[in-house]
């Protein structure tokens, strides 16, 4: 048998028992991309990532869902981030090649923070009734026009009007997929909220033909991040509240530069590790 160590981590956690799970392998050479992705499936949490040597960063990640690979995603960069300045005694400061880009990567006392910089934002074409028809709200609980934004990972960002808005979604697949089809994009919505100085996201996306909603989601902050900066809004700096509906909080922590680059970061808890198995033959 083959044997590959692995860490659970929950990253975006202020508590054991909360952010977003992820499951961390620092040391994957000789894994290839199906048995990762296999891997990845017997997990079965939002994403598995794979670190390998690189000459040029920390390591080379691979970031698999239970159904398919993604280019960049932060919690899987930040809870690998963790995990390799652990294990390796890395510096404070150091940089991880990702599938979209390399991505600057700062951390301590468990407290890591990704930086991210480049970006496009391109108004979908949907309108308010389709967009009502797709999230179960009404057209008035739609404060803006939706975005695709990819500052590494392409998402559609819808802002609402209120947190009451924002609780009440219920996401509709075949809308949802009707519109993100027509904007050539991925089934994904990422909904949010500004009160009292903060902001309250959701996130859904669709899997094996369900919407699933993700308890916590870097990138898509990382996202909304490019689109303040795209309406001028920089620099800005805020928390994040995502996952309350699915009973594992998140705390993320956004913020822009006026050099217009991206933060976003988050507390990382080890809850678990082990030995992964695998027969030679795969």
């Amino acid at each position: 048998m083959r044997r590959y160590d692995f860490y659970l981590v929950n990253v975006f956690a202020e508590s054991h028992f909360g952010g977003n799970p992820l499951a961390v392998f620092p040391n994957a050479e000789g894994l290839d991309d199906a048995v990762m992705q296999a891997v990845a499936r017997q997990f079965n949490l939002s994403e598995t990532v794979f670190a390998f040597p690189s000459d040029s960063a920390a390591a080379n990640l691979r970031i698999f869902t239970p159904a398919h690979e993604l280019p960049l995603a932060g919690h899987p960069v930040l809870g690998c981030a963790f995990v390799l300045q652990k294990q390796r005694g890395l510096a404070e400061r150091f940089t991880l090649n990702t599938q979209a880009k390399p991505v600057a990567v700062r951390g301590a006392d468990g407290l890591m923070t990704m930086q991210i910089q480049g970006y496009t934002c391109t108004a979908s074409r949907a309108g308010r009734a389709q967009l009502a028809a797709a999230t179960g709200l009404t057209e008035t609980d739609i404060a803006e026009r939706a975005y695709w934004v990819n500052s590494g990972s392409p998402q559609l960002l819808l802002q609402v009007a209120a947190q009451q808005a924002l609780a009440n979604v219920q996401v509709n697949y075949a809308h949802l997929e009707a519109v993100c089809r027509a904007d050539q994009g991925r089934t994904m919505i990422y909904l949010w909220c500004e009160h009292e100085g903060q902001v309250s996201a959701r996130m859904f996306y669709a899997q094996n033909g369900a919407i699933l909603e993700d308890s916590g989601t870097g990138s898509a902050c990382a996202n909304l991040g490019a689109y303040l900066i795209s309406c001028g809004r920089f620099p800005f700096q805020t928390a994040v509240c995502q996952g309350e509906q699915t009973g594992r909080t998140n705390y993320l922590y956004l913020q822009t530069d006026g050099a217009e680059n991206i933060f976003v970061g988050g507390r990382v808890v080890e809850v678990g590790q082990g030995t992964f198995l695998l027969p030679e033959s795969v």
